[in-house]
């Protein structure tokens, strides 16, 4: 019985301490392979040696691997004594190299647990202990793991440890570069952007030089999202280099995993759910009449059923939801995707679920759930990729680059890079897979169609980052591949192409192009508006100012209205740009002023032919100037020419739309003026000397307004609700002040939903209301601007006009994350609000806070109407303009909320003498509303 087992050796040789260092090479490699569980299994086995051998640096190793190894399998109790022991082990060894190492573990248990600050005294505790040390790569570890907590918690020390880490001798490269490249990230979000991208540029000089493709690949992607705005030179050669190597790095797959592995995974899931049956385990989801039909059948009879009535049902529903997705009826799409979920999740059959994800994914992205179908679309291609389903990954992969290219997202916040460009990755991989599908030459309209939206959609993120010729070669090969595919049509991709040349300045075939699509007349509404859009434009901007250029641009508006007013809409892939205000233009130019002014009205979403009280003027911008219209009550519309060709003087173009203002204003009543379009945001609200125009309203859109009469409230009530995605720390200074003054509670975080929001307006009474979030403003689709709540959910125009706003003063503050659209300001004020305080275009966010703060301090607490609101909005502009650094340092010691990081960020600032004398920091801030 004492028979030592088959493969044991009774007496090796080998030493206690060469067997442990066997073990921890075995067990380092596991890990290095992702087999964690094989790994712990390994050092686990070797905790004998471990007490044999006693203060010995494997020993160490042995209890810090394990200590890893629990932690990621989340027994985070168990990794503390691990990590506990290597630190004893370390002391022992009078190590403080070790010492830091075993610490830093015990940081990391406390991340996992979500305790950063218990986390941020053990990463503390092991700087001090490194730092006693000869400096080496255990220095190096733990100052880049401390900084990379400190940039998690918004830390403002993060980049001093970052560069203290880099100033060690001997740094790898490859980790150097890592570093530069976090660090420059941290410099950006900082507001430091130069520096920023010179770390940028240096980790990626390195990476390039000696480092692994896939972290070239994510340098270069960062460098081209941060470098947009300030250095777009910087931003389109690496935006170009990082397209090239995501091809390389997905021109080939894993041909076995695609393969025998796919075939082998959807076996092992077909067994377990035959498995399930014969042990009665399956739930019962089939309906009652099949049930009661097994009952008295024999086993086998009972399990097929088992299986095979939810497989059927499921199947079918998928065909039946994807069929009714293509026919727009959503909900019923809807109904029957539920049910395929249901039968096949009920089986464990999980090779089909991606499937179904991947149809419920594209249903939210053709209602305009963006969230909703990146989050379904996402979860489906990991499911899929796993799988090895290369179809259902490549279907998946098109469809959210469609979403990526088409659709709109907020505005990063800073340090943070741009979702759309997730493109350049998720494209790649779709081309990979659809050479090793045999779709290089797409012949099928399937193929075919999905290769037209990835290079329609590639294209979109070439031109938005500055590479044209990318863009160019992508639109054209669109165009091939439609070609290719009677059942696909050509004419909107060609449509896209001359636009986009026409952007370019025209090209040597866009003669013929234009000919081409003229030759080639569509009934379908949708390449009617992109080609009947382009064609008018191009002749537009070509002075061709002829009434057939005015009926092909009206003939591209009515087919435009005419998919919008279709049950789905537009779908989920691109929209053309409906051209309403170029028709607008040449109708200008013609003397044709109504006809003019009913195309801005019919452009707005919803329209409003009914004519308002008072005089309207509405300005514009077209591709050769820009111009105003004015329509009194019951006379004729007018016309005025700001500027005549382009590009303009903004100052210009204010001082023309204001002297066509004052003449409206010289014929006695009220004047509402609208600002549309190019130059949405100007301050016409103004006078040359910054002051109000008496008797002058500023309102969202063309068409008028209802406007609620709500009496004067003595005491107002309050709701301030802000940054539910913590990304906007000034918003929440400003918005807890102007709780302060309004005896109120903030709302925010995961509280700021839309049901929230609508339930504390409908119990307000006139409340004034303050809202700091993020926006997407959607140009192509406007219904579809949003403001962004918690979890990403996106209160639409269409949601915020549900709500009460009955007689309510509304701060609209996303700061520099972006304008406020004029569909969202149109709804809250249709829905019964008495004024709306926003700014037409990103403002910094320390600007927008100061600004805020002193406009609540400036507001009354009996308002009745728009212009008491503008007065108070003019004093805190003009007091913004005259502050200076000074003015900010005392507004930041009233303010004992602020971190540390955005006291650093307010002392920089305050080293100018006026910080905020820029008019793009108070200028573009207005009050609508009717006076």
């Amino acid at each position: 019985m004492f028979r030592k087992r088959r493969g044991e050796r009774r007496d090796t040789g080998v030493t206690p301490e060469t067997a442990l260092r066997d073990r921890v090479v075995l067990g380092h490699t596991l890990l290095g392979h992702g087999r964690a569980g094989e790994a712990e299994q390994v050092l686990a086995e070797a905790l004998p040696l471990v007490t044999t051998v006693g203060a010995h640096p494997n020993a160490f190793l042995t209890l810090r691997l394990l200590g890893q190894c629990a932690r990621t399998a989340g027994r985070l109790d168990q990794a503390r004594g691990y990590y506990s022991r290597a630190l004893d082990v370390a002391e022992a060894l009078g190590d403080p190299d070790l010492a830091g190492a075993a610490v830093s573990g015990m940081a990391y248990v406390e991340l996992a647990a979500d305790d950063l600050s218990r986390a941020d005294g053990y990463f503390r505790q092991a700087v001090q202990l490194v730092r006693t040390v000869t400096p080496g790569p255990g220095r190096v570890t733990v100052l880049r793991n401390y900084a990379d907590l400190l940039v998690r918690t918004g830390d403002l020390r993060a980049a001093a440890f970052y560069q203290e880490a880099l100033d060690q001798p001997g740094v790898d490269p490859v980790d150097r570069a890592g570093m530069l490249v976090t660090l420059g990230r941290e410099l950006c979000r900082r507001g430091r952007t130069a520096a920023g991208l010179d770390r940028l540029r240096a980790g990626v000089t390195l990476l390039t030089e000696a480092g692994p493709p896939g972290e070239t690949f994510t340098a270069l992607v960062t460098l081209a999202g941060l470098a947009a705005e300030s250095e777009p030179a910087t931003a389109t050669d690496a935006f170009v280099r990082a397209h090239d190597l995501a091809l390389t790095l997905h021109a080939t797959v894993d041909v076995r995993h695609y393969t025998e592995g796919y075939a082998a995974r959807v076996r092992r899931v077909e067994a377990e759910t035959q498995r399930r049956a014969d042990a009665g385990e399956l739930p019962a989801v089939a309906p009652p009449a099949v049930i009661e039909a097994t009952r008295g059948l024999g086993p086998d009879a009972a399990r097929t059923v088992a299986v095979g009535a939810p497989a059927m049902i499921g199947a079918r529903s998928l065909e039946d939801g994807e069929r009714l997705l293509a026919e727009h009826r959503y909900d019923e799409s809807d109904a029957k995707l539920r049910m395929a979920e249901v039968m096949w999740a009920s089986l464990g059959a999980g090779h089909v679920l991606p499937q179904v994800w991947s149809a419920q994914g594209r249903l939210a992205l053709a209602r305009g759930d963006d969230e909703a179908a990146w989050t379904l679309l996402d979860h489906a291609r990991g499911q899929a990729a796993a799988l090895g389903d290369a179809r259902t990954e490549r279907s998946v992969l098109v469809a959210l680059c469609e979403l990526l290219g088409a659709g709109a997202e907020p505005r990063p916040p800073a340090g943070e890079v741009p979702r759309a460009l997730r493109l350049l990755d998720l494209g790649a991989r779709a081309r990979g897979l659809a050479s090793f599908l045999g779709e290089d030459a797409p012949v099928s309209p399937d193929a075919a169609a999905a290769a037209v939206t990835l290079d329609t959609a590639t294209a979109a993120l070439c031109e938005r980052f500055g590479a044209f010729d990318l863009a160019e070669r992508y639109l054209r090969a669109a165009i091939e591949t439609a070609e290719q595919a009677p059942a696909v049509s050509s004419a909107t991709g060609v449509a896209r192409l001359v636009a986009y040349l026409a952007r370019r300045g025209g090209g040597a075939d866009v003669a013929a192009l234009r000919e081409r699509l003229v030759a080639e007349p569509s009934t379908d509404p949708l390449v009617r508006t992109a080609v009947d859009g382009v064609v008018g434009r191009i002749d537009a901007a070509a002075g061709n100012w002829s009434d057939a250029t005015f009926e092909r641009l009206a003939a591209a508006c009515a087919a435009y209205e005419e998919v919008r007013a279709q049950p789905g809409g537009f779908g989920p892939g691109p929209v053309p740009e409906p051209p309403y205000e170029a028709a607008a233009e040449v109708a200008v130019r013609l003397g044709r002023y109504t006809e003019a002014l009913a195309l801005l009205e019919r452009a707005e979403v919803p329209a409003v032919p009914e004519p308002g009280t008072g005089v309207r003027v509405v300005a514009f911008g077209g591709s050769c100037g820009a111009y105003a219209l004015t329509a009194a009550s019951g006379g004729p519309v007018t016309g005025d020419v700001l500027a005549a060709n382009v590009p303009w003087s903004e100052e210009g173009v204010c001082a023309a739309l204001a002297a066509v203002v004052d003449a409206a204003s010289a014929r006695g009543g009220a004047v509402a003026v609208t600002v549309v379009g190019a130059l949405y945001g100007l301050p016409v609200q103004r006078t040359a000397d910054g002051s109000a125009r008496p008797g002058v309203s500023v309102l969202p859109r063309v068409s008028p307004l209802p406007t609620a009469t709500v009496p004067p409230v003595a005491h107002r009530s309050g709701l301030v609700a802000v940054d539910p995605l913590d990304e906007l720390p000034f918003a929440r200074v400003a918005a807890d002040h102007a709780a302060g003054r309004l005896g109120v509670g903030t709302l925010g975080g995961a509280a700021f939903t839309v049901e929230r929001l609508a339930a504390e307006l409908a119990s307000a009474s006139s409340p004034v209301v303050h809202l700091a979030c993020r926006v997407v403003a959607d140009g192509r689709r406007p219904e579809r601007s949003a403001l962004v709540l918690a979890g990403g959910e996106r209160a639409t125009a269409a949601r915020l006009a549900a709500m009460r706003w009955d007689g309510a003063l509304v701060v609209l503050s996303p700061g520099e994350a972006g304008g406020v659209p004029a569909v969202l300001v149109s709804a809250v004020l249709a829905a019964g609000a008495t004024a709306v305080v926003a700014p037409a275009r990103p403002v910094d966010g320390l600007a927008a806070a100061v600004l805020t703060t002193w406009f609540h301090d400036a507001l009354p607490d009996r308002v009745t109407n728009a212009a008491e609101v503008d007065t108070a909005l003019l004093a805190a502009q003009q007091r913004l303009r005259a502050a200076t650094g000074d003015d900010l340092l005392t507004w930041a010691a009233d303010r004992p909320v602020l971190r540390a990081d955005q006291l650093g960020a307010i002392t920089e600032r305050a080293d100018q003498e006026h910080p905020f004398a820029d008019p793009g920091h108070w200028a573009r801030w207005a009050t609508y509303g009717t006076r």
